[in-house]
């Protein structure tokens, strides 16, 4: 366990090692994870589409294919969002709630996936009519091919919570193989139960539920020895604060993939509206969406694993490297863009022959030639979402993300068409979302390099050591705005003849992450309703947690007053005297208007926020309430007077000195 600590706190290797060099430390592995989970949805529709179910196989895998998409998000849902709190549990140094993430990510994942296969059974037909099944033999086949699909959801979806918690555990090549190996044991199976059992559609989703099956086993067989935690019985219980922590951060990887659901359901009633009676259509399209999948995951696989080196940098004002990394994602996934590209415009029926295609309609051809024409421009747009991702902008990252699929390509499929009452429209729907999402993400991405171009490296600060003290209390101060937290601190600390940290902490924080001082600094003030996944982002987590080595080191010195930074909570363990510093709105508002000069109604506006981000601060780094009068040794009014404050605080502690 301290080893995994000690890993997850000194990331200074990100800011010195060669950038080629980290890229593919990080990207390879996540590259062929993302490829491997793209296989499981192609693979049924490679051996369908060149057995005698052909087209109308390949259909029906399309019609189901939504349906396995939801799996898909409800599982990383829960699994990437989990992983996320993990990593906070981790800056947390709390292996409980660790623990308990974990089993309630299973124990909720157990319940999802088995009220989805209730609910897909039950409602099986309407669903697959609704996503697109209009002709009876399309149906019929989509009934045969859904039934071991729907039964195997709880083994998928488990395993979609399971993966990410693994890589999140320290072992990604563990992830990486136990999908691999369902993966192959899918694509055994298939030629198999397809061809020599003669199973037709049961045998393809057979195949897939046994592959799955694998993948499922492996993982669990993972948390028997897993490296930071243990299961026990009791971790199953849900916790339903964890949980919903867990889905704030997983909200992200939901979105993404129900946006692939609404464009399959929204597209599979298109063309049985303006070519109605072609049942080859949907299974065309469907391969399409499938190849284009295995595509950016190439793309997004690069750019994900460039994360921890994005992300790291920016924080340490180390520019120049972010810029160097962003120039290798980029070009690397350019070149990617690029061969799909010319292999979409020039041989199309080159991919589409390996799924059993010998003919090729003209719908086929012009799927991949104009459909997916701009693929080059997705692969980059989800890149630069990435690396907003990355460096803590979560808001412009969801942005860039949403754009294409769902702001623009939605209701462009819908509208487009209505222009002509003809399918050739529809084309161009794809094309013109990834060109407005390229404007919108490029002049996003101009504004940031613009930035980081005014801004300088840090500058070289002398250097911030910790102070010598006595035996005595350690006073943690958590205090409103306004309230005069900091001044009672300061005057507290000279009367008591011990140290006083506030801004001193983020400076030696700052020294022990590498990362800039400003950065820390402006992570407690940050104001984004996507707060939440702001501060899992891996520089963030890498602050929060030489923040708190820092505070440790600053403890076993001796007394002294510590203000803000969570410190009551990281020092428990120290029994610290802790202290809330509020006051009446008035008072705090007169105060604020004296320093800062603000007028009475901003005095207030900027109160009420800067309350806001401490509390959502306060509570993603303890899980606790703050404020909370429950939490502190001490809650006192400092309207009272600042001095008075003061000495009830001597007071309070020699009281509780004597008890203790």
């Amino acid at each position: 366990m301290e080893k995994a600590k000690q890993q997850n706190t000194d990331n200074k290797f990100l800011g010195t090692e060669k950038v080629g060099k980290l890229l593919k430390m990080f990207s390879i592995p996540c590259v062929l994870s993302l490829i491997i989970q793209a296989l499981y949805n192609l693979v049924d529709q490679i051996f369908i589409g060149n057995s005698n179910l052909g087209q109308l196989g390949n259909t029906a895998t399309g019609i189901v294919y939504p349906l396995t998409v939801i799996a898909l998000a409800l599982g990383l849902f829960i699994g990437d969002g989990s992983a996320a709190c993990i990593s906070i549990n981790q800056g947390r140094n709390n292996t409980k709630d660790t623990h308990r993430t974990i089993g309630t990510g299973i124990t909720i994942g157990f319940i999802v996936s088995t009220v989805l296969v209730a609910v897909s059974f039950i409602f099986r037909k309407g669903i697959l009519i609704g996503f697109g099944a209009k002709e009876t033999a399309v149906l019929d086949f989509s009934m045969e091919y859904s039934t071991w699909i729907i039964i195997g959801f709880p083994l998928f979806l488990l395993a979609c919570v399971l993966n990410p918690i693994i890589r999140a555990d320290g072992s990604p090549r563990f992830a990486m193989l136990s999908m691999a190996l369902g993966a192959i044991t899918n694509i055994a199976l298939d030629p198999l139960f397809i061809y020599a059992f003669n199973m037709g559609m049961n045998g393809a989703a057979l195949a897939t539920f046994i592959g799955q099956l694998v993948t499922f086993v492996l993982s669990a067989a993972y948390f028997f020895k897993s490296k930071n935690f243990k299961l026990k019985a009791k971790s199953f219980l849900p916790d339903f604060k964890l949980l919903w922590l867990s889905l704030k951060l997983g909200i992200s990887s939901f979105l993404t993939q129900i946006s692939i659901v609404i464009i399959s359901i929204v597209t599979n009633n298109i063309l049985n509206v303006y070519l109605p009676g072609d049942t080859a259509a949907i299974g065309l399209l469907t391969i399409a969406f499938k190849v284009f999948g295995i595509v950016v995951s190439i793309a997004v696989g690069i750019a994900s694993g460039g994360q921890p080196i994005l992300g790291y940098n920016f924080g340490a004002k180390k520019y120049d490297r972010v810029k160097e990394a962003f120039k290798y994602i980029i070009l690397t996934t350019f070149l990617v863009g690029l061969v799909a590209t010319i292999l979409f415009e020039a041989c199309p029926q080159y991919i589409l022959a390996i799924f059993g295609y010998s003919e090729v309609p003209e719908f086929g051809m012009l799927i991949f030639r104009i459909y997916l024409g701009f693929i080059l421009l997705t692969c980059l747009t989800k890149v630069v979402s990435i690396l907003f991702q990355a460096i803590g902008c979560p808001v412009k990252s969801t942005l860039i993300a949403m754009l294409r699929d769902l702001i623009f390509l939605v209701p462009l499929t819908i509208l487009l068409p209505l222009s002509t009452r003809t399918i050739y429209p529809f084309y161009w729907a794809a094309p013109i979302s990834d060109v407005l999402t390229t404007i919108v993400a490029g002049v996003l991405l101009i504004v940031l390099f613009k930035q980081m171009a005014k801004e300088q490296s840090p500058a070289e600060k002398g250097s911030v050591s910790i102070l010598p003290s006595k035996e005595g209390t350690i006073i943690t101060i958590s205090r409103q705005h306004g309230a005069g937290g900091r001044e009672i601190g300061q005057k507290l600390a000279q009367k008591l003849g011990i140290p006083f940290y506030d801004k001193e902490l983020t400076a030696l924080a700052a020294q022990e992450s590498g990362l800039a001082q400003e950065y820390i600094e402006k992570i407690e003030e940050k104001n984004s309703i996507l707060y939440d996944l702001y501060l899992s982002t891996e520089a963030n987590q890498t602050a929060i947690r030489a923040q708190e080595k820092v505070l440790q080191e600053i403890a076993q010195k001796g007394a002294c007053v510590i203000v803000g930074r969570a410190a009551d909570y990281v020092l428990k363990d120290r029994e610290p005297f802790k202290v809330f510093v509020y006051a009446p709105m008035e008072f705090k508002q007169k105060r604020i208007m004296t320093n800062y000069g603000d007028d009475e109604s901003l005095a207030k506006e900027n109160i009420e926020k800067a309350d806001k981000r401490r509390a959502r601060f306060y509570e993603n780094v303890t899980g606790q309430q703050w404020g909370d009068a429950r939490n502190y040794n001490l809650s006192i009014d400092s309207s009272v007077g600042i001095d008075k404050v003061v000495e009830q605080i001597c007071l309070a502690i020699k009281k509780e000195d004597t008890k203790r």
